[in-house]
């Protein structure tokens, strides 16, 4: 354990602080404890059902305090089965609930919608989940 930041492992930075996570990491490790997801911190090269990861979607200027900065928001992907739609809706179905307990802890979850993603000219469904991260940079 350091001294100097009270955390164990490694320190980074010029003060020797480590340094906080980002949104993106911390959205990352709350999917990546859903069982049967793959979590990843973006969009993977070669999609397939069950990946995982936040794409950002806007930053708000307007609900932080005089000084501080904007608050980021990001759509939380979840890609689900191509092919029979009843599956697709039950897979999404079971799911969903399990994302939003698992992003619960590190943001405030709001709307979450059906969506189509495409990837190299191929559609696929998936749900989209608003968040906004709760980091203290």
């Amino acid at each position: 354990m350091s001294l100097k930041t009270g955390v164990s492992g490694p320190t980074t930075g010029a003060a020797g602080f480590t340094p906080t996570p980002t949104a993106r990491a911390v959205l990352v490790a709350a999917l990546a404890r859903v069982e049967g997801v793959t979590a990843h911190p973006s969009a993977p090269d070669n999609p397939v059902a069950f990946d995982a990861f936040p794409r950002w979607a806007l930053k708000d200027f307007h609900r932080g305090r005089l000084g501080m900065v904007g608050a980021p928001e990001y759509d939380v992907l979840v890609i689900l089965p191509k092919g029979y739609e009843p599956d697709t809706v039950t897979e999404g179905d079971s799911l969903l609930d399990k994302i939003a307990a698992a992003l619960w802890d590190v943001a405030d979850v709001g709307v979450a919608d059906p969506v189509q993603l495409t990837f190299n000219q191929s559609a696929m469904p998936a749900l989209r989940i608003r968040v906004i991260p709760r980091v203290t940079p």
